[in-house]
């Protein structure tokens, strides 16, 4: 089966969601911008325009490399990655990212700042290089541009094993779907005395009910005892997230 490339998912899912009173609102907000400064206004606005240095000018940079954080959260949260600051990733980040860094601040005069880095938790440990992983840069909107991608793809199969920790509905669910198919398993004389019991009775519901109460309790220590917390809920943390 074919890996998985993110910056491809993102994209992906970027067509899909996006409309065109998206772009419309994104070129106000580019206009707007424009306009804090503008000559006479540079005064009035001279905190944001010092933090201008810092940051990716959208207007100079390719608009399909440029995601929302919602966007880039839909992604963390389907496949079980972390979006957090660069200074958590150990490994060395790949000379070709620097390069692309050096030349936007060169050619912008920017002196970029802010970085994050889209990618799984395996990759912000010492051996992490062979991880998939994105870099990305804040831009003048609020939103970020991918300067590099690394790493090898996801397999196929990630996000179907990260759907569960996704965030409490789908742990639930999962626990519930599990609980229902091992329930409909269990032979009837397993459960009952009662001989002229059939297979659908109260007392398969009565087990449904206690097995689902001690799958609950298992899920949960396991779940929180181990550190395996929900991606909703630790996606843009460094902590807590297993």
């Amino acid at each position: 089966m074919k890996g998985v490339d993110i910056r491809e998912e993102l994209t992906r899912f970027k067509n899909k969601t996006r409309s065109k009173e998206d772009e419309l609102i994104q070129e106000a907000n580019r206009i707007l911008s424009n306009d804090i400064f503008s000559e006479d206004k540079i005064l009035k606005n001279l905190k944001h325009y010092n933090n201008s240095f810092e940051i990716v000018d959208e207007a100079d940079v390719d608009a399909d490399m440029i995601f929302k954080i919602s966007e880039i959260k839909k992604i963390a949260l389907q496949y079980r990655l972390k979006f957090i600051d660069s200074k958590y990733y150990k490994a060395e980040i790949p000379y070709e990212a620097i390069l692309k860094i050096k030349y936007i601040n060169l050619t912008y005069k920017k002196d970029i700042k802010g970085f994050k880095i889209l990618a799984p938790l395996e990759a912000f440990k010492e051996d992490g290089i062979k991880k998939p992983a994105i870099l990305f840069a804040p831009t003048n909107l609020g939103n970020y541009y991918i300067i590099h991608k690394w790493g090898s793809d996801f397999k196929w199969y990630r996000k179907m094993l990260s759907w569960p920790l996704k965030n409490f509905d789908h742990l639930f669910g999962t626990v519930l779907i599990y609980t229902l198919i091992v329930t409909l398993s269990i032979p009837t004389p397993l459960i009952t005395l009662d001989a002229t019991a059939g297979y659908w009775s109260g007392y398969r519901a009565a087990a449904f009910m206690h097995l689902l109460i001690f799958h609950c309790g298992v899920t949960a220590y396991i779940t929180f005892a181990f550190g395996k917390n929900l991606s909703s809920i630790t996606w843009n943390h460094y902590r807590d997230f297993g």
